[in-house]
């Protein structure tokens, strides 16, 4: 090897410069992580031959414990580096349940660094017609040619002056081309995934939700553009799937991806955005912070973020708003208790209210941990999630709700709360009002609009409630809760096809759902698929016997098969904690015996909810085609939408 040399790996139309750490693609500079660009160079060097998961893990992260997740990751982004009309496989081959193998022919080169510059003063030469240069034949690695020593000394100079001059013209025309190419894209939304965090602890975990929470928050400020809240793309961040895959999934025209890496005192942040209609990297930046204050490197980083891509997605940029806390491990628990809201199930809501408790004790002034605190002790009396003390969960909530409101009036997701609890109590006035400044506050807030889709359906509006669940589902598309909850509005509507579409979607992203399985059997039913619809029911035995009881028992009455709906429905009043005079109504009715199903309705306790069902529900057609039913709703005082 010569005194200065230089090692290269050259495929397609790449080349990785080994001694230097970079890679070029057709002398471009593609950015790559640290640990992205070990993982290519380990690859290449290994060329044509499988290396194996574990021996991989091994050379990149030696004598630490890693999860196979991180390596996914890399890989992940390595192929997107590599990748050219989406055509990733003619680099990177997986190999089943083993490793990787890199399978594109590789030319290995050594060369002279002084070599390397003689061959640029050639190039420069060539270009500046400069005859005196161009007709000498230098190499400085002989050091036996006095002359051309000489000649290099009074050449040289000039020589690399020339160098950088070209240098500089081709970045400004790279530039003046970027900048051409990334002024045509203005997307009308944009998504923020949990930025993945190469690292197993849980403050390098944080680090990566806190750091798209906050970037987030900056991009909302932005004009012109829509921006996915947090709780849209949370639950996103044990995801396995390639960003651009979860874009389209999301309904976005960009997508901003990232990674987060802690090195002792200083954190390395890397970032995209991403066009989704070509998959194609329109701006990508790389940033070193010094960790200091969460605060502070999160700080830093979103506003050189939002600042680049401030000419990318937007023209004007709102008013700044203060941090919500300035305290760190307050930060930290409001983060975490997020992140477990947005899995809401029985067991990890309960780890929601824990860390949001942590929170707004660290910090009173916490307006938004106060209302997050405030919404799960609200969705925690539903019958979803069976509070053991109803009461006390609802004073709680009450309580947090009006303290976030009276630190902070513009805290959208305290004004949802407040409608909710107001539906509760019968304040129909007040409710509507606080949905409407709740969503005037967060107009892309998922869960406002399926809170909302509820309350209009209340209000017999079925036209408007279905459009503000589509909306929710638009705003959360990969969320068990907003598909689930399209799925049964659709059901209502009568659009079963389509309900059923969104109930099995609803279930592969939560496979345990209570209500998309229910969903599911009830959209069977109505199109007569009773195998079907019994199935689905069986799947919920195992969670909620009481309801699966009542919908087999409604399916056999609609089928005609009598006997078995009686001994279902006996078996059904076992598990029923109240009355059930509803559940009773409908299946007297499927089966035809109209006496027992008035009887069991004139004992109904009416409010808006079961209102809206009676008037609504397919289930309750049988009775509705009944020549009692005007004189029923008439004794109850109860209106179909058009009177």
């Amino acid at each position: 090897m010569n005194r200065r040399s230089l090692h290269f790996y050259e495929f397609g139309p790449f080349r990785l410069n080994i001694t230097e750490r970079l890679l070029e693609r057709n002398c471009e500079l593609v950015p790559l992580t640290p640990k992205v660009f070990d993982t290519l160079a380990v690859l290449v060097e290994n060329s044509g031959h499988v290396v194996e998961k574990s021996e991989l893990m091994e050379q990149l992260w030696p004598n630490s414990f890693v999860e196979e997740s991180s390596l996914t990751q890399n890989i992940s982004l390595l192929r997107r580096a590599l990748a050219e009309g989406g055509e990733e496989s003619q680099y990177i081959e997986t190999i089943p349940k083993r490793g990787y193998r890199f399978i594109a022919p590789v030319t290995e080169v050594e060369e002279s660094a002084d070599a390397l510059i003689n061959t640029s003063v050639k190039a420069v030469s060539a270009q500046t017609n400069s005859t005196a240069i161009a007709s000498a034949s230098i190499d400085v690695s002989d050091r036996s040619q006095p002359i051309q020593r000489r000649f290099l000394k009074s050449t040289y100079l000039p020589a690399v002056s020339a160098c950088l001059a070209l240098a500089a013209v081709l970045t400004v025309v790279f530039l003046v081309r970027a900048k051409r190419r990334t002024e045509n894209f203005r997307p009308k939304s944009v998504a923020v995934l949990p930025f993945k965090t190469i690292g197993t602890d849980k403050e390098s975990d944080l680090l990566g939700l806190g750091m798209a929470d906050a970037l987030i928050l900056k991009l909302s400020r932005l004009d012109q553009v829509t921006v996915l809240p947090t709780s849209a793309v949370f639950s996103l961040n044990s995801s396995d799937k390639d960003p651009v895959a979860l874009g389209k999934e999301l309904g976005v025209e960009g997508i901003l991806d990232g990674t987060v890496q802690k090195d002792g005192d200083w954190v390395r942040v890397t970032a995209q955005l991403i066009r989704l209609s070509d998959g194609k990297t329109v701006w990508s930046g790389k940033f070193d912070e010094r960790y200091g204050s969460i605060f502070r490197l999160q700080d830093s980083i979103s506003d050189q973020l939002s600042t680049s891509l401030r000419f990318q997605v937007a023209d004007t940029i709102k008013p700044p708003k203060n941090h919500a806390t300035d305290n760190p491990a307050a930060y930290q628990d409001y983060i975490t208790g997020l992140y477990f809201w947005n899995r809401r199930t029985r067991e990890n809501l309960p780890k929601a209210i824990q860390y949001l408790e942590q929170a707004v004790q660290k910090d009173p002034n916490f307006a938004e941990a106060h209302a997050m605190l405030a919404d799960s002790y609200y969705l925690s009396v539903t019958d979803e999630y069976a509070a053991t003390n109803v009461d006390e969960a609802l004073t709680r909530a009450e309580n947090s709700v009006n303290k976030a409101l009276a630190l902070d009036d513009t805290v959208a997701e305290a004004h949802i709360v407040k409608a909710g609890l107001n539906l509760m109590t019968r304040r129909f006035e007040e409710a509507g009002t606080e949905f409407q400044r709740g969503l005037e506050l967060k107009p892309n807030y998922a869960i406002g609009h399926v809170r909302y889709a509820y309350f209009l359906f209340y209000s017999l509006r079925l036209d408007q409630a279905v459009l503000q669940m589509r909306r929710a589902q638009e705003l959360d598309p990969v969320s068990a809760i907003t598909n689930g909850a399209l799925a049964g509005m659709l059901y209502t509507a009568r659009c079963y096809d389509e309900s059923i579409s969104y109930s099995k979607r609803s279930l592969e992203l939560e496979p345990k759902g209570v209500a998309a399985r229910l969903n599911l059997g009830e959209a069977y039913i109505q199109k007569r698929m009773f195998n079907e619809a019994h199935e689905a029911f069986d799947q919920v035995f195992e969670i909620d016997p009481r309801y699966a009881s009542w919908e087999k028992s409604y399916a056999y009455a609609l089928a005609g098969r009598r006997q078995e709906a009686l001994r279902m429905l006996a078996a059904a009043e076992k598990h029923e904690e109240g009355p059930g005079y509803f559940n009773r109504a409908l299946i007297y009715g499927a089966l035809g015996d109209m006496d027992k199903a008035f009887e069991q309705l004139d004992k109904i306790r009416f409010n808006r909810a079961v209102t809206a069902q009676i008037i609504f529900d397919p289930q309750f057609d049988p009775i509705r085609r009944d020549s009692r039913f005007p004189d029923f709703l008439k004794r109850h005082n109860l209106k179909l939408p058009s009177d």
